[in-house]
């Protein structure tokens, strides 16, 4: 089975898709085999996979969210999620074997992440939480936290 990686934010706009789509490539040039799940409406990174001439990208195997369960042949499930805490979400999350949580240096986004971690402790499963990487982007000198 594939190890899950679910790039979840309840914020939208802050940088998932674009995280997930680079760490798809950063494995596919490692060796690995990925696969992607697009659960976001918008479909930025199905989109961008499909359109690309990317040689990394173009090894990235787009799948819908019927198939989660029958990723045995991929070393890698990338899950990009929407901007908002659904039932899908939930699903994701406790399936994933990490959450990395892109954040801007924005209080909007740091309080999204935040909904991620409630969320898990909340759902009964904390002996098999998947830990959790929160990743700051879009960081510049003015910036502080």
């Amino acid at each position: 089975m594939a190890k899950v990686i679910t790039f979840a934010n309840v914020k939208g706009g802050s940088g998932k898709s674009t995280l997930c789509i680079n760490m798809a490539a950063i494995l596919i040039r490692a060796g690995y085999s990925v696969a992607l799940v697009d659960a976001d409406q918008q479909k930025c990174s199905q989109d961008w996979i499909a359109e690309t001439k990317d040689k990394l990208l173009s090894k990235v195997k787009i799948i819908d969210q019927a198939e989660v369960g029958s990723t045995k042949d991929f070393d890698f499930l990338m899950i990009d999620t929407q901007g908002s805490l659904t039932k899908e979400m939930a699903q994701f999350l406790l399936q994933s074997s990490l959450i990395i949580t892109p954040c801007r240096v924005s209080r909007d986004d740091l309080v999204g992440q935040g909904w991620i971690e409630v969320f898990l402790k909340q759902s009964g499963q904390s002996e098999l939480k998947p830990p959790i990487l929160t990743v700051l982007n879009g960081v510049n000198k003015r910036s502080s936290i």
